[in-house]
């Protein structure tokens, strides 16, 4: 399946979801699989909310490194 399309909330092809989902939703995408001739739209929305603090960069980049 591949995706052909990938719109932003407020394009065309986007309003009924908009109106349903409003600031959650992320994005609107067509996927099509040349198998079954059958196109799907898919949607992101934001599901949860919460703060967040980020972690010192510098441990985030000691974490990837396996230890010896």
């Amino acid at each position: 399946m591949r995706t052909r399309l990938k719109l932003k909330p407020g394009q065309r092809g986007t309003k009924k979801l908009q109106a349903m989902y409003g600031d959650r939703l992320v994005c609107v995408r067509y996927r099509y699989d040349p198998d079954t001739g059958r196109r799907f739209k898919t949607i992101e929305i934001i599901v949860e909310e919460k703060e967040w603090t980020p972690r010192n960069h510098h441990h985030d980049q000691a974490d990837n490194f396996a230890a010896d």
